[in-house]
């Protein structure tokens, strides 16, 4: 969550903009958001992919040809106060930031995981659970602030206003019996000012105004009732923090908000303690009716779109695992929608994004995604480009949706659905943010807040979740698209393919972002430049032979396409 401290001064603006105790007026709209005119690619031009076009440019990085369970990792992000209220459950919180009814509980989210697991993940992440407590005379702000759970008043307790422990710990079993992963928030550099200092074990936290800023250096908190630590003094604390739930609970791992909070020699620590707590035998449990240890996964939020930056902070030293890919997201709305004023960007930049990936520590494990809860979704994000209408869900809404999440299922390493992306949601009337957006709950920065509304799907809707379940769940038989190298093989303006191997596994991922069908032809010298020749093809999803001499693929569609070659 990148909200609530001075990162920058244009995030300082944003963020009160957002939430500050008076409403800001924003500003008039600046030109680009006026004149900005987005065209999705349209070429229906014939691609002849030959030897001389290969590209076969490869990733060698992370999770490409590892044997990492962390590869495999597909988490359901879960926003705990929006998503969904169990009947006999907590009351939930009835304000916070964004628009849903802010009802949330544990019971919701535990009746609801059939059909979490029948969106094609193995893992759940679940947004802050632990307990938050008013300060008398608190104003909205704070009791908007306190609905997210980002400002913990105890780090040791579940909130009473969304469950309780014996509420949580069903969830976590229930979850594991299904075959989930849970994955909680971890915010370990700033709490509510009256957060409980003194741990079970009787650590202690030592609290400061100066929290680390996101170019690390020093700066002030900026809410009254925030707190950021003195981390180097504070490490047993947190680490007690971080192994608690593991122990207790047998959570699988963090996601650890606002991470530069946290220098990097402090989250190899607090990192090392959740790996180590995790392989401890006597925290195994039954997952889908298989013995196991916790995953201990830790990924960090970085809110940058500069890998560099991510290198530097997440990476370097092997101070993390896993980290998600903001830069890359990037680009993925630069390509489908509208990310800041660029969009119109080649499909061929998906590559350029990929291979950015090369210059990260060998370890690094990037979770790729599309939504999170402090950022716009595609749907809204398409609506701004004008490629789509607002109040209007035409074929191609759902198509795009479709293929961003495709190109997401393609990529190695974890990955994150945000819930309602699986089923194209989006903010109606939000083509822009109103004046009044932190009154009206309508802020960039929180409008994908929205109420989960998994029991009222209309078919297009069901039948794009669907098939993003089906894309999902080809990760598991297919371990080339988890865990394979990838080589790229062509892009252009619209078309984008990659080769995913892995031992014996083959995977063709071919994407088409032009409105437009566009047939592919393969020649013979690059099908003998790829080992192809003596191979058969299969569309993995419809189960259809394909001729990959020559074949089409329709407008806006990502493809799966299965390759069995003869053995040597």
């Amino acid at each position: 969550m990148k909200r609530f401290t001075l990162i920058s001064t244009l995030l300082s603006a944003f963020m009160l903009a957002a939430c500050s105790q008076t409403p800001v007026k924003k500003a008039p709209a600046l030109p680009w958001m006026q004149e900005l005119v987005c065209k999705r690619a349209d070429s229906a031009q014939e691609v002849i992919v030959s030897v001389d076009k290969l590209n076969l440019a490869q990733n060698n990085t992370g999770c490409d040809g590892s044997n990492n369970l962390l590869c495999d990792i597909r988490i359901y992000q879960i926003m705990v106060e929006s998503f969904k209220h169990g009947e006999n459950g907590a009351q939930g919180y009835s304000m916070a930031w964004g628009p849903s009814e802010h009802k949330g509980n544990l019971r919701g989210i535990i009746d609801s995981l059939d059909y979490i697991k029948s969106v094609g993940v193995n893992g759940i992440w679940l947004t802050p659970v632990f307990e938050v407590k008013p300060v008398k005379g608190q104003d909205l702000t704070y009791d908007k602030l306190d609905g997210t759970g980002y400002y913990t008043s105890n780090y040791f307790a579940i909130d009473p206003k969304i469950g309780t422990e014996k509420e949580f710990k069903e969830l976590v079993d229930k979850a594991h019996s299904k075959g989930l992963y849970v994955f909680l928030d971890g915010v370990f550099g700033h709490a509510k000012s009256n957060v409980a200092t003194i741990s079970p074990k009787g650590n202690k936290l030592y609290l400061s105004n100066v929290c680390r800023g996101i170019l690390g250096h020093a700066e002030d908190m900026s809410l009254h009732l925030g707190t950021c630590f003195d981390t180097e003094k504070s490490l047993p604390f947190l680490q007690e923090v971080a192994t608690y739930w593991i122990s207790k609970y047998k959570i699988d791992g963090w996601r650890l908000d606002q991470a530069y909070q946290l220098a990097p020699e402090h989250w190899a620590k607090i990192s090392a303690a959740v790996v180590a707590e995790s392989q401890n035998p006597k925290n195994a449990y039954r997952l889908n009716g298989k013995k196991v240890q916790p995953l201990g996964y830790t990924v960090g939020e970085y809110w940058t779109d500069k890998p560099k930056f991510l290198e530097d902070n997440a990476f370097k030293g092997h101070a993390g695992i896993s980290a998600f890919d903001f830069p890359l997201r990037a680009k993925i709305l630069q390509s489908f929608a509208l990310k800041g004023d660029i969009c119109g960007k080649d499909i061929s930049t998906l590559n350029t994004a990929l291979l950015e990936r090369n210059k990260y520590t060998q370890d690094a494990y990037l979770n790729t995604f599309l939504t999170n809860h402090d950022v716009l979704r595609l749907g809204d994000a398409l609506q701004r480009a004008k490629y789509e209408k607002e109040g209007e869900k035409t074929k191609s809404y759902y198509n795009a949706h479709e293929a961003a999440l495709s190109f997401i299922a393609s990529v190695s390493g974890p990955l994150t659905i945000y819930y309602g992306d699986e089923y194209a949601d989006e903010q109606p009337e939000f083509t822009t943010q109103p004046k009044d957006c932190a009154t009206l709950n309508k802020c960039d920065d929180h409008v994908s807040r929205t109420g989960g509304r998994i029991d009222a799907l209309n078919d297009s809707e069901l039948l794009l979740k669907n098939r993003v379940a089906a894309m999902l769940k080809l990760r598991d038989s297919h371990k080339a698209l988890a865990r394979g190298i990838r080589t790229h093989v062509y892009s252009d303006d619209s078309v984008y393919i990659d080769l995913k191997e892995y031992d014996a596994d083959k995977v063709l991922y071919v994407l088409n972002s032009s409105v437009n069908n566009r047939n592919i032809t393969f020649k013979e010298d690059a099908l003998t430049k790829l080992n192809l020749a003596s191979c058969t093809f299969t569309d993995l999803l419809s189960a259809d032979d394909i001729d990959i001499r020559s074949f089409e693929m329709p407008a806006l569609t990502g493809k799966f396409i299965g390759v069995e070659c003869a053995s040597e």
